[in-house]
């Protein structure tokens, strides 16, 4: 009889060894597959925000969001979930056998189990505030960090080193602090679960030996029916404190839909070209602080427009009110005779290119980087990269960490060969040949003053020979923008 149950047994334990196999696979899928569903859902939210709606001041946010709080996501949301169907399956088994007995016996541990999520629910909500606190201070320690490695240069020649460690030295202990205080938190609460469901089943038992004897169980029955609310009780007292922890992790998708919500777009108007820009009467202020007044201003299609000022006059201002990041506190800024606030700013910007000293070269070739991956004819190529004196490089070159093995008319060039090939309406020149020298810079200003789509080139480097060569001149001084009729005033001034 041995032998014979000894077979049985064997073929079980294969059984359940290729079972437990299987389940692993399915784990292992299961997690990797909701991790990479999670972080690709948020890059699709992430690329969904409209280009006003998207800041560059939340980059330490986005970063944090991508790795620290997804990878606690995972440990406290997928990992329980796994945890809590096996758990939950055990006790329906459980229930079941007791049902089998007498449907008293699997009301009762019903009963009990409703206590216990009951439980879960109430102790959540701390769970959720210091979840929120970790996430704050896990977003604050990646900026920092973000913030030493960008300005890594700027610390090494000022001897900032003991500074910045000291920093560090305190947002790495707010880490390990709040984790600290949520683990402890954690504790207390499984600790006082714990206490009332020991007190429950103490009870329980008590009352379920009773009820054994008031319905005339058997030994052997009393033992199977004991071994079943046994059976139940671990996991009963495990999914409290993993429903807890679940629920506390749920704050971490509402800071994520938080940060990544769209406010609603004003514009409904739709542009193919821009024609005209006009300022009407504007002021621009920062708070109480008016920075530009009563600023008149027209660019039609084509013209070769010069903003010249001193840093600090307010160039960048009116920049700004441009490309809709500032709005006017007077007056109207107009495209094609309608307000640029009516225009769908996906549909405004499209028809505008930004080159500035800090425009973005992604990983890739120069030619990738120039066409960003449209189709292309070879000849208008080639004609556009001898248009602005691009022929020192190769298009197969390959760029890397935004472009810093370029030197500085390279990279310029190259975002202008850009702009040209996007064929875009307007471009806008912000400050290009501050750090250029100033041949190079010269050189490249006489390129652009001969492509053909309307250009705005905001300066407060002039260069003698080129002035001649834009068509209108504004200059910005004392919170005013004046239209230099005269290039003799102009050279007066400045």
């Amino acid at each position: 009889a041995l032998l014979k149950i000894s077979k049985v047994l064997v073929l079980v334990i294969i059984i359940e060894l290729g079972i437990n196999l299987m389940l692993a696979r399915i784990k292992a899928h299961y997690l990797e597959t909701s991790i990479r569903d999670l972080k690709q859902f948020y890059i699709h939210r992430l690329f969904n925000l409209d280009i006003l709606n998207f800041s560059g001041d939340k980059n330490n946010v986005f970063l944090s969001q991508l790795s620290n709080d997804s990878d606690r996501y995972e440990q406290k949301f997928f990992l329980n979930l796994i945890e809590l169907i096996a758990a939950s399956t055990q006790v329906l088994v459980s229930f079941f056998i007791l049902a089998t007995f007498h449907i008293s016996l699997f009301i009762l541990a019903l009963i009990l189990f409703g206590i216990f999520v009951l439980i879960a629910n109430k102790t959540s909500k701390p769970m959720e505030q210091h979840e929120q606190k970790k996430s704050q201070s896990l977003q604050n320690y990646t900026h920092y960090v973000e913030e030493s490695l960008d300005g890594f240069l700027e610390v090494k020649q000022n001897q900032l080193e003991n500074n910045r460690k000291s920093l560090f030295k305190k947002l790495a202990e707010k880490v390990q602090n709040d984790n600290y205080t949520l683990d402890k938190k954690t504790s207390q609460i499984d600790a006082m679960n714990g206490f009332v469901q020991m007190f429950v089943l103490f009870a329980l038992v008590t009352g379920g030996l009773l009820a054994a004897k008031a319905l005339d169980l058997s030994l052997g029955s009393t033992l199977v029916a004991g071994s079943a609310f046994a059976n139940s009780i671990w996991p009963m007292q495990r999914i409290t404190p993993i429903i807890s922890e679940m629920r506390g992790a749920s704050v971490i998708l509402k800071d994520f839909n938080n940060t990544l919500q769209t406010k609603a777009a004003d514009g409904h108007r739709s542009i193919e070209h821009i024609k005209n820009l006009e300022f009407k009467d504007v002021n621009f202020a920062y708070g109480e602080q008016t920075i530009l007044e009563q600023v008149n201003l027209e660019i039609h299609e084509g013209e070769k427009v010069l903003i010249v000022g001193e840093s600090g006059a307010g160039k960048s201002t009116l920049l700004k009110g441009l490309r809709r990041q500032l709005e006017a506190v007077k007056g109207d800024i107009t495209c094609n005779l309608h307000p640029i606030k009516d225009y769908i700013a996906q549909d405004y910007f499209s028809e505008i290119s930004i080159v500035d000293q800090i425009g973005f070269i992604f990983n890739g070739t120069v030619l990738e980087n120039i066409t960003l991956y449209d189709e292309y004819n070879e000849d208008h190529l080639t004609t556009l990269l001898k248009h602005v004196g691009l022929t020192d490089v190769s298009l197969n070159d390959e760029l890397k960490n935004n472009g810093s093995n370029l030197s500085g008319g390279q990279r310029t060039r190259i975002l202008l060969a850009r702009a040209l090939f996007k064929e875009k309406s307007l471009i806008i020149c912000d400050e290009i040949f501050a750090s250029l020298d100033a041949e190079i810079a010269s050189s490249i200003e006489k390129d652009i003053l001969s492509i053909s789509p309307t250009l705005i080139n905001v300066s407060h480097i002039l260069f003698e020979d080129n002035i001649d060569l834009y068509d209108k001149i504004y200059l910005v001084e004392n919170n005013l923008v004046q239209l230099i009729d005269s290039k003799r005033v102009l050279r007066q001034k400045l």
